[in-house]
């Protein structure tokens, strides 16, 4: 499907899970050293260059001394500085667009969703480049990974994912579950009665904070019920699809039950005092802070980083993990990314730039980037694992520049049904390609729509998802000020999505 230039391009299909993956299961062996044809040999640095990269969030604690060492170990070769921007999650969105627009001297840029950009020609295309430069880039990432993420035929941003699905989890206060005395949460109604407790037995303390719509929507409702494989049509308040059937769906005409069903459980939740009344703000940073007994994450397991910042702010803390996921499921993957690393069209540095990502995706460079110095921040657990020194851990950022299947290791500290999970969510031989795999809408035709209904969502349809409205009273409303816009690109989805379909059967 060819997109105009003058098209704003949006997200692309999606399952309410994110079914956002990678194939995992290519034949090229990744790389074990800093070898890579891209670079030079000892002894023939290139010109001195300093890379400016944008990152979201906060520097990883000891991030110069890492950063040094990745240094250290390009001033015989790429001979690369790097200029690393970090920018807080609430800010980065809006000053990735600024940074674009006013042509600010970025190298490097993380985008979770680039495709409104490369509509707007701000993105270099990169298949010449990482053909001449990256060859570990296409080695450690399958081909459907690749393919997938293409717009028009062309890649313009590298996509970092390392599964087939973009898992997420519940993330508990352990500590307070013991205090109170209830045993392991096992399921979903388990969790909704120790919130209950919290709320009743530890009035200091939050029983629910999720991270935004983000968790408390479809996802929820798709994994409370597998099998009728619901998925959102991202960006489009008020879309989704269901049963891999090809077709899109209103929740105004055709309000499926479980949908429905989940949004008054939240708003129980919410008119309880169980979910915070500021869920429409509030994120899943504020469990670290310690002022949470659950939230969400789009982990298996308690990462690194939430951990250690939990332990340091409530002296005594402890993590654990429930998820609704389970490795005998079966479901299917779009093989859509969730993440990108992209080089702006005004880069001045576009070929090291292309050749230091491909310095990233080698054994060793990976391993250091992602996990620290080995001895002193991680130390080698086995085949594809990797224990944290735990006086020294190291929580890094792979997400934003590196992701891969093949380098990416797992935590060996990870209870052993939590490392199982991990391994299944990057095992080919578990996932189906869906029916919208490599479907990306254009939605140029209802670009006026799109604003609107947007808007709209962002008003009405978000305190729906998570509790904060009536779910009748609050789709009413919604309904009255989005309905005709919601017809409207339902329609043209419908019709691009029918277009794709016959093709793929010629």
């Amino acid at each position: 499907m060819k997109i105009g230039k003058t098209g704003l391009w949006l997200a692309s299909f999606m399952f309410a899970a994110a079914l956002s993956a990678c194939n995992s299961g290519g034949t090229t062996d990744p790389p074990t050293g800093n070898g890579g044809t891209s670079t030079s040999e000892p002894g023939t640095a290139q010109k001195a260059v300093t890379l400016k990269i944008m990152f979201p969030g906060d520097p990883p604690a000891n991030w110069d001394e890492v950063k040094t060492e990745m240094e250290q170990r390009m001033a015989d070769s790429l001979n690369v500085k790097l200029n690393a921007v970090f920018i807080p999650w609430s800010d980065v969105r809006q000053k990735r667009q600024v940074s674009l627009s006013s042509a600010e001297d970025y190298d490097l840029i993380w985008d979770n969703n680039p495709v409104q950009n490369i509509a707007a020609g701000l993105y270099e295309p990169l298949d010449e480049l990482i053909d001449q430069y990256g060859p570990d880039i296409k080695a450690v990432r399958s081909a459907e990974l690749m393919d997938a993420n293409k717009v028009n035929g062309k890649l313009y941003a590298v996509p970092l994912e390392v599964n087939f699905i973009r898992p997420w989890t519940f993330v508990i206060r352990k500590d307070i579950r013991e205090k109170l005395g209830v045993g392991p949460i096992t399921s979903y109604d388990e969790l909704i009665g120790f919130m209950y407790k919290v709320k009743e037995k530890e009035p200091g303390l939050t029983p629910y904070i999720p991270n935004g719509t983000e968790h408390t929507g479809l996802k929820l409702a798709g994994m409370l019920d597998p099998s009728a494989n619901l998925a959102s049509v991202i960006n489009y308040p008020g879309l989704y699809t269901k049963g891999n059937d090809g077709k899109v769906y209103n929740v105004f005409d055709d309000m499926d039950p479980l949908i429905l069903s989940t949004f008054e459980q939240n708003h129980k939740l919410y008119k309880d005092g169980v979910l915070a009344k500021d869920a429409l703000t509030l994120r899943n940073s504020e469990f670290a802070k310690g002022k949470a007994a659950v939230s969400t994450f789009n982990d298996f397991g308690v990462n690194l980083s939430t951990r250690t910042t939990l332990e340091k702010s409530v002296p005594g803390a402890a993590a654990e993990a429930f998820t609704l996921y389970s490795p005998d499921m079966k479901l299917n993957s779009t093989y859509k990314a969730g993440n990108f690393i992209a080089v702006p069209v005004v880069s001045k540095n576009k070929e090291r730039a292309v050749q230091f990502l491909n310095w990233l995706n080698q054994k060793d460079n990976y391993d250091l980037l992602a996990y620290g110095i080995k001895g002193k921040n991680w130390e080698e657990a086995g085949d594809g694992l990797y224990k944290p020194i735990q006086a020294n851990p190291y929580a890094g950022i792979p997400f934003a520049w590196g992701w891969n299947p093949k380098l990416d290791r797992i935590d060996a500290t990870f209870p052993e049904d939590v490392i199982a999970l991990n391994k299944w969510q990057r095992d080919p031989s578990y996932f189906t390609p869906d029916i919208l795999a490599g479907f990306t809408f254009d939605p140029s035709p209802v670009a006026n729509e799109v604003a609107q209904l947007n808007n709209a969502g962002s008003e009405l349809y978000d305190p729906i998802v998570l509790g904060v409205t009536e779910p009748n009273e609050g789709l009413a409303k919604f309904k009255k000020a989005a309905y005709d816009d919601v017809k409207k690109v339902q329609a043209e989805v419908q019709k691009q999505l029918d277009a794709y379909l016959a093709g793929k059967k010629q």
